[in-house]
């Protein structure tokens, strides 16, 4: 079915979605009569006026635009290439348009969703060109609520710093199974990954609070760290894949979080025949980079345990690390592209 016939089944109407002809006629719900009683404090749409929407928007343009390519890349998406299929996704807690931004940048035509309706009459909408009827058409619902779409309409699903909120305070099972319920109803059977970035690491239960919600909807859901900005600080994503068991290898770089990372999830999706991480090359590169500095770091001062050599400010490396440190001492005289291949494949066992 090609987009535009696919523009009038996108509504359902039971589910009380706002689009932004009701922002324009003043014909909004109320807020209390959508919104459970029990969600986190903090309401966007209050909190986001028109000031603060575009002190948003350009604090964060550079850094938003880079989580959504790497969201989108974790969602089988090409990035760096417009050359493919043009595929309806939909963007949650879309904000004030950057993150949707950058998936019609890479030709995909982009539905955003968000609670604060004043983000979502940013500028920063009209200034898109876009592909299709669909494209840059937004709407006012909360992720804590059944999507108001019908079922099997969209190619793929991303969100750029939004569903971290439905694990907070009580009643977090229900406000993320409306999410993981609404998603498997609304994507079609033959659907992309679904990626998440969310800060979900900083709350104590928030991963598992998902991972648990997802499985009962018939996900498989698995967390991923990267650098996404090719420093170190970490940012959380969520994978969800329909269906299956066996989670992608844990990666050693990010063993106080249990997460994989970007290139064991890249592997695995290989062997695993499922749709492929398309990392960019740039960032591909830094990260088996990254990942020789941490096993280069490892092997120094696992040899300095060994030789009884002061550790200054550094623990010593516990059971796992030290049988991780004795592998890697054994393809140090390696040539370098097998040594690499190689480190990778200890650190993601």
């Amino acid at each position: 079915m090609v987009l535009e016939e696919r523009a009038l089944q996108l509504y359902t109407a039971p589910f009380g979605g706002q689009s932004l002809q009701a922002f324009k006629y003043g014909s909004l719900t109320p807020a209390w009569a959508w919104k459970e009683e029990d969600r986190a404090s903090f309401d966007a749409d209050r909190y986001y006026d028109s000031e603060r929407t575009a002190g948003y928007t350009e604090h964060n343009r550079g850094s938003q635009e880079t989580l959504a390519r790497r969201t989108l890349q974790l969602c089988s998406v090409q990035t760096e290439s417009t050359d493919q299929e043009t595929l309806l996704a939909v963007d949650l807690g879309c904000g004030s348009g950057l993150s949707s931004k950058a998936g019609s940048q890479c030709h995909l035509a982009v539905i955003g969703v968000d609670l604060s309706s004043e983000m979502l009459r940013s500028d920063e909408w009209e200034a898109e060109k876009h592909l299709s009827p669909m494209s840059g058409e937004r709407l006012r619902c909360d992720l804590a609520q059944p999507l108001p779409f019908r079922s099997q309409v969209f190619d793929l699903c991303y969100s750029v710093s939004a569903v971290h909120y439905l694990a907070t305070a009580s009643g977090a099972e229900q406000r993320i199974r409306a999410l993981t319920g609404s998603l498997r109803r609304i994507l079609v059977p033959e659907a992309r990954p679904v990626a998440l970035q969310a800060y979900l690491t900083r709350s104590s239960g928030a991963v598992e609070a998902f991972q648990a919600a997802a499985r009962k909807d018939g996900w498989l859901c698995d967390l991923v760290v990267d650098q996404s900005h090719g420093r170190p600080a970490e940012r959380d994503y969520l994978y969800l894949r329909k269906g299956g068991t066996e989670l992608a290898p844990r990666c050693a770089l990010y063993s106080h979080a249990k997460a994989t990372c970007a290139l064991a999830l890249e592997a695995w999706a290989q062997r695993q025949k499922a749709p492929l991480v398309r990392l960019d090359g740039a960032h591909r590169a830094w990260l088996v980079r990254e990942h020789d500095r941490f096993a280069r770091r490892l092997l120094r001062l696992h040899k300095r345990v060994a030789d009884g050599a002061s550790l200054d400010h550094a623990a010593p490396p516990g059971t796992d690390a030290a049988a991780l440190a004795q592998r890697l001492a054994g393809i140090e005289e390696m040539e370098e592209e097998a040594r690499l291949s190689a480190v990778l494949s200890i650190l993601h066992s």
